[in-house]
């Protein structure tokens, strides 16, 4: 039996749509991708800043940074990390 058009117009809509849901998505999961790697890349910098100014972080301090996702936190530490005088100093600035 031959599509009728109702029939060829849904099938035309449902593509459409899904292509837009699938670029979207991909466009998210590069977005989220971009930001993850942008805040891993800013914690590693802190903790090499730390390290080479003071000493290098315990695990757990270098576990704390690690998990600050906010890029805005992260680069305010850096900055920090810049000036302060001991890491208790700087471990004060995670709470």
């Amino acid at each position: 039996m031959p599509k009728s058009l109702l029939d060829e117009l849904i099938a035309e809509h449902e593509a459409k749509g899904e292509a837009r849901g699938k670029a979207e998505g991909k466009a998210k999961g590069k977005a989220e991708g971009e930001a993850k790697g942008k805040a891993e890349g800013t914690a590693k910098t802190i903790i090499r800043i730390l390290s080479i100014r003071l000493e290098t972080p315990s695990k757990p301090l270098q576990k704390k940074i690690q998990s600050i996702k906010n890029i805005a936190k992260l680069e305010e530490l850096v900055d920090f990390a810049l000036t302060c005088v001991s890491l208790d100093e700087f471990a004060t600035a995670l709470k």
